[in-house]
């Protein structure tokens, strides 16, 4: 009896080492590499060069004078325009390449005067086209836009500010 257990315990060894090779013969196994890439873009920048300015204007009657982004002046009563510094704004923008921008102009902006009185500058536009792109990283655009003068607007000096965006 002795001699048949040993058999039996060697015959279920070998078995177990059989099936334990047949399972890791039978299995595939892949590996490849991934890549992971980045790029660090320069940021966007702008700075403002020239301030938009509408000349002098008598305070007569109502009145919307519009400068162009090319810097020309007019006014629904030309005859209330009596010279003083005209001209568009302007800006430089800065950032990557010959990347694609936008341009994000206001709907108004205020501009105050004496005695807190205020005029509304509106109707934004700028001539860097549809598709604006920076060049060797680089480019510029011009601001024009209206201001409505009221009937008998007070007399003086109004400035104010307006936010021009810029984003790839």
């Amino acid at each position: 009896m002795k001699y048949g257990r040993s058999i039996i315990t060697v015959a279920a060894g070998l078995t177990a080492i059989g099936m334990a090779g047949f399972t890791s013969g039978d299995a595939q196994a892949a590996s490849d590499t991934g890549t992971a890439n980045a790029t660090i873009v320069q940021a966007i920048g702008i700075t403002a060069v020239n301030s938009l300015e509408f000349g002098d204007i008598l305070n007569g009657a109502a009145n919307t004078v519009t400068v162009s982004a090319a810097g020309a002046r007019s006014a629904t009563d030309g005859t209330q325009l009596i010279g003083g510094t005209v001209q568009a704004a302007s800006f430089n923008v800065t950032g990557d390449g010959s990347r694609a921008y936008t341009i994000t102009l206001p709907a108004s902006a205020t501009v105050t005067g004496p005695g807190a009185a205020t005029m509304t500058v509106d109707t934004f536009t700028h001539d860097a086209g549809g598709a604006p792109a920076l060049t060797a990283g680089a480019d510029s655009f011009n601001v024009g836009a209206n201001l409505t003068v009221a009937n008998g607007q007070a007399a003086g000096a109004y400035t104010g500010t307006f936010a021009v965006t810029v984003n790839y």
